[in-house]
């Protein structure tokens, strides 16, 4: 019985308003994710917006989105902070970013609030990378749809590396199945939530999720920035 409540206390479920709440990833392991239940089994295009804070240096995974056909049919991913570079998985097609002006000092900050989009549109099969509202050039990656069931994992990939676990806050996940305009972008780094739309693929302020592992849900911090 008393395995049972342990299990219990691992694998908890909810669908509740997450408005002014965050994602807080305690702890650098391979057991600890939030899983993202979504309906939508075809996707033509995509926008994906996120709020993260952290101070890792080494490289980490924000998103993966698996399908019964690959385990990171999406992937957003930061590779070690020397590098400077994120990259974009999409299909078999993979995007790097580099030499984006994070800010005045040309690197990503740390222990600040990021804004972070993406978006990639399978007629064209372009992908773009938007970092606290800046634009990178836009890159080809897939014209393939994303058929079939899928799964959204934050802060994790689809195999589950510890090495490349996300450990810092996470906050305000919409995803979209169209590719949404520069001011769009903008206002959601702006984080102005009276006129940012909502996710309709998931939304972050009814968000239907499970937490595995040691992930806590707590009032959202501000910390002075966006």
């Amino acid at each position: 019985r008393r395995h049972l409540i342990c299990l219990l206390l691992m694998f908890i479920s909810s669908f509740r308003d997450l408005g002014e709440k965050m994602f807080t990833f305690p702890e650098e392991t391979n057991m600890t994710y939030v899983k993202v239940n979504a309906s939508a089994e075809d996707l033509a295009a995509i926008t994906i917006c996120l709020r993260t804070f952290t101070d890792l240096t080494r490289a980490y995974s924000l998103f993966s989105l698996s399908t019964p056909s690959s385990v990171n049919e999406i992937l957003l991913y930061k590779q070690a902070q020397a590098k400077n570079k994120f990259v974009v998985q999409v299909g078999d097609g993979v995007a790097a970013f580099v030499g984006q002006n994070y800010d005045y000092y040309n690197y990503y900050y740390l222990n600040k609030w990021q804004s972070i989009c993406t978006t990639w549109d399978a007629e064209t099969g372009l992908v773009q990378l938007w970092i606290n509202g800046k634009a990178s050039s836009r890159k080809f990656v897939s014209h393939s749809n994303i058929t079939g069931n899928f799964t959204v994992v934050l802060g994790q990939e689809g195999r589950l590396h510890r090495s490349r676990s996300f450990v810092g806050m996470m906050r305000d996940i919409q995803m979209w199945n169209y590719v949404h305009s520069e001011m769009t972008i903008l206002n959601y780094h702006r984080n102005d939530r009276r006129i940012s739309p909502k996710g309709n693929v998931f939304d972050w302020q009814y968000l239907d999720f499970d937490i595995i592992g040691n992930v806590v849900v707590e009032p959202e911090q501000k910390l002075s920035n966006n």
